[in-house]
């Protein structure tokens, strides 16, 4: 691994390299890394297809270009971008090493415990809860937060979960409510 061979172009990102070496174990680096090199452990469900296969989480175990075990069960930031990762041969210390099992039962834990942050993060944690959009002109906006409605700023409109019963009907008292709904 002395040499910078494996820097050269890829055209595989990390879930590609996953489906041409028939799932996880296999060996890469960063171009932006140091004396670091990592075992893919563990990626999420792929349910969409190539490139990206619906982005799911990939796990990896990073280890020093000697064979010492830097971080366990760590995320693979940006596993999409091909010009960041490449495939290597595995180390040779990885032979006689104390490599993870690939059917460790914490790589399903740490795959499930990344995707609920990640869904965190972006919103989606939240139960996708049935929205009422409101009709509320600008001057009215306080009125709507008090009753606990909320702003979407895709639809740019105001909203209560349809589930709410009684904001809906003060809502609709104050007709906020377009139509019948």
């Amino acid at each position: 691994m002395g040499s910078d061979d494996w820097r050269n172009s890829s055209d595989q990102n990390v879930y590609e390299m996953c489906v041409a070496n028939g799932g996880p174990g296999f060996w890469i680096r960063r171009t932006t890394w140091g004396a670091t090199c990592a075992r893919i452990v563990g990626v999420g469900p792929m349910t969409k297809p190539g490139p990206y296969f619906g982005n799911p989480s990939v796990l990896m175990d990073v280890y020093s270009l000697a064979g010492e075990l830097k971080e366990g069960l760590a995320q693979v930031p940006v596993p999409g971008t091909y010009k960041t990762w490449r495939r290597i041969p595995a180390p040779p210390w990885a032979e006689h090493g104390d490599l993870r099992s690939l059917d460790d039962p914490a790589i399903d834990a740490g795959l499930q415990a990344l995707d609920r942050k990640r869904h965190r993060a972006s919103g989606k944690a939240q139960s996708e809860e049935e929205r009422v959009f409101l009709s509320v002109p600008f001057s009215r906006k306080e009125e709507a937060k008090q009753l606990g409605a909320r702003w979407s700023p895709a639809e740019k409109l105001w909203w209560l979960p349809a589930s709410n019963e009684r904001a809906l009907s003060e809502a609709r008292a104050l007709g906020f409510l377009p139509g019948n709904v």
